[in-house]
């Protein structure tokens, strides 16, 4: 019959070097694990602008496609539903044509909402981009 020896110390290292060993895997792999949560919060920013930005052009185009409504009336219904969304600078509305639906019964109008935003991901991305909004409906009577 064999007798299996048993080999003192289950753990290679003391339990003060796997301290420091786990701490130094930390240390590495903690600045990855940063970049992304901003990089996270960073693009999330920017899809809820995006989307502030679709739905302010939507009611935009909702307004122009009727034929007695003006730019100027555009850019106001466009700005009251942008509300609060807040941009690296003033969002620009276009109306195409220009004129509006005024005698273009059955003919469509464009609204398009443009606003800069810029994403900082340290040390790793420093970028402006151009949030855009468009929508297309048919004049109205």
């Amino acid at each position: 019959m064999r007798r299996h020896r048993r080999t003192e110390g289950a753990h290679p290292l003391p339990p003060s070097r796997e301290r420091g060993a786990g701490l130094a895997e930390f240390a590495l792999v903690m600045p990855v694990l940063l970049m992304i949560l901003f990089g996270i919060i960073e693009f999330g920013f920017a899809f809820g602008r995006s989307q502030a930005i679709a739905a302010a052009a939507r009611e935009g185009g909702r307004l122009a496609s009727l034929s007695s409504t003006s730019p100027t009336e555009v850019s106001d219904r466009v700005d009251e539903a942008l509300g609060s969304t807040t941009f690296d600078g003033p969002p620009v509305v276009s109306v195409d044509p220009s004129g509006g639906c005024l005698g273009r019964e059955g003919l469509s109008v464009t609204v398009t909402v443009t606003a800069p935003h810029r994403i900082t991901i340290p040390f790793v991305l420093d970028r402006d981009l151009s949030l855009t909004g468009r929508s297309v409906f048919r004049c109205e009577g």
